[in-house]
């Protein structure tokens, strides 16, 4: 009986050491580094919508600001041809802007281009008003678009009249 436990309590051993020098990692500890990544996820996740949505509204700003400079150069230009300005009560066409806005340095070949990624439509106005955003689904969560002051329907002309 003496030699059974012997032999137990050798086989036991023997097993516990042969498990220890296996390589792998055992189920908990899979569990763990999956719950810790998870947690970690968790905590960084508001922080890069945030920051997706403040480069959105970034991202919008800049369009609106590239389209009223647009309209500007394109009514100097105009003046300076001494041709007609557009009446302030006449909608933009993009086809007037299209040579002052670009991106990366190629033209832009179309106002869908203008709003891509976005999360809405850059609307072009008319003369006498500012350029505007009108947001879709995915920019009406954004509170940045508020916060910076990005206008969301148009001024009302100015009504200098030219």
């Amino acid at each position: 009986m003496i030699t059974a436990v012997k032999m137990l309590l050798t086989h036991r051993q023997s097993s516990f050491v042969r498990r220890r020098t296996e390589v792998g990692m055992t189920l908990v500890e899979i569990l763990v580094v999956i719950a810790i990544i998870a947690a970690l996820a968790a905590i960084i996740y508001p922080a890069i919508m945030d920051s997706l949505k403040k480069s959105q509204a970034a991202m919008i700003a800049q369009r609106l600001d590239a389209v009223q400079k647009a309209k500007v150069q394109y009514a100097i230009d105009l003046q300076t041809n001494a041709s007609p300005v557009p009446p302030d009560t006449a909608p933009v066409t993009f086809d007037n802007l299209k040579p002052y806005l670009t991106r990366f340095g190629m033209q832009l070949k179309g106002e869908p281009e203008l709003s891509q990624g976005t999360g809405g439509t850059i609307n072009l106005g008319v003369w006498g008003s500012n350029p505007y955003f009108q947001g879709g689904a995915g920019a009406s969560s954004n509170q940045y678009i508020s916060a910076y002051n990005i206008p969301t329907s148009p001024s009302p002309p100015s009504g200098t009249g030219n």
